[in-house]
């Protein structure tokens, strides 16, 4: 199987800069392709050309036959899109068209060397598709050389056909003749020097997979890895924050599950959410000093996340401030045993779940603000005595 990707860039030259494990087949160089336009049929007795983008440099790269299954193929190209958007070039976004996917699906016997005959597949519109898409082809070749109609699998162009989950024959082709390849007399060539291609190299950001690695070398899970490195934005976010001295797993955590459920409800990228990396950093030092408890953290976080601000001006303004005083946290548990003598009752003859109950009244006491820990030990030595 080999696969198209095709990235529309904004800029009219620009230096590769992808690292793959697959074999690549441009012989050294990258297809370089001019858009021209689009037609759209209208349906009466003449047709629109959208010259919108025209002259918009394409990149083309090509696969060698390396990928078996859809899963695979849908993966190599999700790696692409996580490297064009790294370095900048271009959204990378397949439902607006700025990279395209296209896929040659061929089968043969085990033993056979020789390829099979190729049906490349069009209009992918995400990775989903193109998964489901090979899938299927496969399933459908396989079923043919099954039935002893191997020669029924016809060079072609198939359309996948989202509705009804299967490819469909979009046009028949005999060779390179019928895509009528011709240069653009407009467009010299671009000769780059091996000088600027060095140059172009040692200025290349830091790519997915690197980034993927120095990650994992700081501890964190396969899971946590992917999170944080695949999106360009959460990863520059989780950078900045861990380079400011929290803590890579108190960071890591908080980005993957407060942050990222609150982007999800909000329908928002973590570029457009009001925190900064300086505040969530700031954030984590204070529940680590003690400062605030980790409920009140939540609770600055999410205004953080809505209006932004800084997480010492919240502490301040609304009277944040963990208590850690023993006496006055005593006191709030003693009131809350003398104010609930049945329940204490119940708990000292043998329902000790009811320590939680009287820590979350303490709590409410308090505003969250009484300290867990110290919390905790004297309410056990409190319930301890009166056994």
């Amino acid at each position: 199987m080999t696969m198209t990707v095709i990235s529309i860039f904004a800029f009219q030259v620009l230096p590769r800069g992808l690292f793959t494990s697959l074999r690549l087949s441009f012989q050294g160089v990258v297809h370089r392709i001019g858009r021209t336009g689009r037609a759209y049929n209208t349906g009466a007795s003449v047709s629109l050309v959208d010259l919108n983008r025209a002259g918009v440099p394409l990149l083309e790269i090509v696969s060698e036959p390396d990928m078996r299954n859809g899963i695979e193929a849908a993966e190599y190209a999700a790696e692409v899109q996580r490297v064009v958007r790294y370095l900048g070039v271009s959204n990378g976004n397949m439902q607006e068209g700025s990279l395209r996917c296209d896929v040659n699906v061929s089968i043969r016997p085990i033993g056979q060397l020789e390829f099979g005959t190729k049906v490349e597949i069009k209009n992918l519109n995400s990775f989903s598709s193109v998964s489901r898409a090979i899938d299927f082809e496969i399933e459908r070749q396989a079923l043919l050389h099954s039935q002893g109609q191997g020669d029924q699998i016809f060079q072609e162009t198939r359309l996948w056909e989202e509705g009804s989950q299967k490819t469909v024959t979009m046009r028949k082709k005999e060779g390179l003749s019928d895509y009528r390849y011709f240069p653009e007399p407009d467009l010299p060539e671009v000769i780059l020097t091996k000088e600027y291609i060095d140059s172009i190299h040692g200025s290349l950001p830091e790519l997915p997979e690197v980034k993927r690695r120095r990650f994992e070398k700081m501890g964190l899970s396969m899971q946590d890895v992917l999170f944080l490195a695949n999106d360009i934005n959460v990863a520059q976010f989780f950078d900045a924050t861990i380079e400011l001295g929290a803590d890579v797993k108190l960071a890591a955590n908080w980005i993957m599950s407060d942050i990222a459920a609150y982007m999800k409800n909000e329908k928002l990228s973590i570029d457009e959410v009001k925190l900064t990396p300086e505040e969530l950093a700031e954030l984590i030092a204070s529940i680590k000093s003690g400062t605030i408890s980790g409920k009140i953290g939540k609770e600055i976080l999410f205004e953080l996340l809505a209006k932004g601000g800084t997480v010492k001006g919240i502490i301040k303004e609304k009277d944040l401030v963990q208590i850690v005083d023993p006496s006055e946290i005593e006191k709030m548990v003693d009131k809350v045993l003398s104010e609930n003598p049945k329940q204490l009752e119940q708990y000292l003859g043998g329902k000790t779940k009811l320590e939680g109950f009287f820590a979350g009244q303490v709590m409410k006491i308090s505003k969250g603000k009484a300290n867990p820990g110290l919390l905790n030990k004297i309410l056990l030595e409190k319930l301890n005595a009166k056994s």
